[in-house]
Parts: structure tokens; sequence; C-alpha cells
């Protein structure tokens, strides 16, 4: 069971399987962990090397006093990938994983060569709590709710609406395991998604595909995103690589096959 611990003290569980390039990159969405992503693991490990992390404050990495911004996820993504040598890796990230997965792209580019953002969202950054922004009050009302003694229920009704009707065990488990997730860190990373993603997509050079289970504005994403596909997923609900697994990793395949991308040793190891 691999460790990293960081320079401020903060232990980062991770995964690591398979062999061949190009390397993938799996990050968690909000009250969620690496096993989230079994199925992709196995799928893809058969061909390419393939890294899943439990972010700070979930699963099985430790909680921090550091924070839980994009920024200090994107750092300890990085660390990981410094372990392990890893560079130009296919950076696959789910909804709340989103920021991190761009902020990971935008600060450490050697370390991503294309983005898969699978159910996210992106937008300019929002006022917390400010009632004249939507998004900025939706975001304070709900950490303001997992912050309330009834914070845990709270969290179990608004989580068990992320599964579709066919979930089954899987979306059982899942809704376990968020569960678990301390309510100080549900609260600090629905706060920490009020950053301007929008920015920081704008910022990047990296192809991505932009994956998602109801119809998106295209014409806004492709506004923002210098090389952008879409994809559309079908009767799933906000966890795909749960629900609907074999969709999920044919298209993501697809996507790095209009890639070119090369298969060499430079995509696994430091230089």
């Amino acid at each position: 069971m691999p460790f990293l611990m960081l320079r401020d003290g903060t232990r980062i569980h991770y995964r690591l399987r398979g062999r061949g390039a190009p390397a993938f990159l799996f990050v968690h969405g909000w009250c969620s962990n690496l096993a989230h992503w079994d199925a992709q693991v196995r799928h893809f490990a058969r061909r390419h090397r393939v890294l899943a992390v439990d972010r700070r404050g979930h699963g099985r990495s430790g909680v921090s006093a550091a924070g839980y911004s994009a920024a200090q996820h994107a750092d300890d993504l990085a660390a990981v990938m410094r372990r392990v040598r890893m560079r130009g890796a296919i950076a696959v990230a789910h909804a709340g994983g989103g920021p991190a997965a761009l902020a990971l792209a935008a600060a450490h580019p050697e370390r991503v060569r294309a983005l898969v953002l699978v159910d996210s969202r992106i937008g300019p950054a929002a006022r917390l709590g400010d009632p004249g922004d939507p998004a900025g009050a939706a975001l304070e009302a709900i950490a303001a709710g997992l912050e309330r003694a009834e914070g845990r229920a709270f969290l179990r009704r608004m989580y068990a609406g992320f599964f579709g009707p066919h979930a089954g065990q899987a979306g059982s488990q899942a809704l376990a395991d968020a569960l678990r997730t301390p309510l100080a860190v549900a609260a600090a990373e629905i706060r920490s998604l009020a950053i301007d993603s929008e920015a920081l997509a704008r910022s990047l050079a990296q192809p991505v595909l932009w994956l998602s289970v109801e119809a998106v504005d295209q014409a806004a994403l492709a506004g923002t995103f210098r090389r952008v596909q879409f994809g559309q997923l079908v009767g799933s609900g906000h966890f795909p690589q749960i629900e609907v697994p074999e969709q999920l990793d044919a298209m993501i395949e697809r996507f790095v096959a209009t890639q070119g991308t090369r298969r060499s040793r430079d995509a696994q190891q430091e230089s």
C-alpha cells in the first residue's frame, strides 16, 4: 500500500499498475477516492502505466491543515508523479477533481499531455455566499449544510442523488465511501470550487476530451479550450466510471488514438 509523505506532513495514498505509454493519471472527485476508478485501472493497466491517487483528505490519504485548494491538490499530484517518474500522462478527472487536473496541467505541463474531464464543470470565480452570484450562493449553501449538526444526513441526501437508477451495488458502495469523508474536508472542498476554473481552462495548450452525462454548451466550451472534443454518455448518473465503465473506457481510448500519442520511454521516465 504505497504512500508518499509530503513536506507538510500529509500522507498521500496512491496505486500504480501496468506498463506502457501513454501513462494515465486518474483523479477522483468530491468525497470520492481512487477505488472509484477501479474499472478504468483494470482496463487501461493491460497496456498502459496507470496511476490513481487519493487526494488529501479523501480515501486513505491524510487530512491536512494546509487547505484543499486546486493548486494544493495539483502540487500533491505532481509530487506523486515525480515519485513514480511519470511524465506526459493522460490526466482523467471526475467532477470536483477537474479543477485539480486543470491546475496540474497549467502548473506542471510536462506531467500532462492531454486531459479527460468527466462530468465536470468550469466557470468564472464565484463569490461565496453572495446572493447576487448564483454559483457562489449555491456553493456556500452546500458548505453551510455540511457544517450543521445534521451535516452527515445532508451529505447522504445530496450524494445519493448523484447516481442513476441502475447504479446498483457499486453506487451504494460509493455512497458509503463518501459518508466516511470528514465533513470539514467536504465543506472545504466545496468552497474550493469557487476558483476561476475558466481562466485555468483558457490557459491550457493540452488537448481536452469533455465527457458528460447530459448535453452541454459545446460552443462555449470550444471557445474556452484551445482544443476540445466532446462525448455524451448514455444511461448513467453522475458517476459514469462506475455506472457505465465500458462506455467511458471506449471514449477515452478513441480520444487517445486521435492524438497520435507516441509510445516511448520518455512518457514514463524523467529525463
